[in-house]
């Protein structure tokens, strides 16, 4: 059962998720981080969300270390929250170190994952596949980009699943996962 304060800071976060304002986004980050900055104690789902006010902004980079930092402290908190999980080898993936990104997407709960959203299940995969390729195991990449490409062929709603763009710059357009791809995703053209 959520506190008062728990559903107050969802709700702000809500807001702050779906305002397309950035004066009211900057405005709401600072609320939702001074709130939970006066906490005695921060759960791992405050961790997470102090994650992502600071990920979710246009000038990330310049928070990535506080990011990090609070993706980690949720995911020591909870190690079942794999979103956290989920997020914190996000950063390292766009920060651009592969091999803690690696370690983090293959310690993701999958199975529950999966259970959640198909298309961040699908989507893992394909980071994990993505991470395997720049780090010199090509084979185990297209191992994992050739799994991407059965779930793009068995998933009927197109809208369902992201674009494959990790996949999509790995491999040359005249590979046979590409072209796959191509087939069902004809958006892609």
């Amino acid at each position: 059962m959520k506190t008062e304060f728990e559903k107050d800071i969802l709700e702000q976060y809500d807001k702050f998720f779906i305002s397309e304002n950035p004066t009211e986004k900057d405005s709401l980050r600072n609320d939702i981080r001074k709130k939970l900055l006066d906490q005695n104690e921060l759960t791992s789902e405050n961790y997470q969300i102090l994650g992502l006010v600071d990920y979710e902004s246009e000038d990330w980079k310049n928070h990535s270390e506080r990011i990090l930092e609070n993706f980690s402290k949720s995911v020591e908190k909870d190690e079942s929250n794999f979103l956290a999980r989920l997020y914190l080898a996000h950063i390292y993936h766009d920060i651009g170190n592969l091999d803690l990104a690696l370690e983090n997407y293959l310690k993701v709960n999958d199975k529950e994952l999966k259970k959640f959203q198909l298309w961040r299940y699908v989507k893992l995969i394909e980071q994990i596949g993505y991470c395997k390729y720049k780090l010199g195991d090509e084979t185990g990449g297209i191992t994992l980009f050739e799994k991407v490409l059965e779930w793009y062929r068995k998933t009927e709603d197109e809208y369902e699943l992201a674009r494959p763009t990790e996949l999509l710059e790995c491999l040359p357009e005249n590979h046979k996962i590409v072209v796959g791809i191509k087939k069902v995703e004809n958006y892609l053209d």
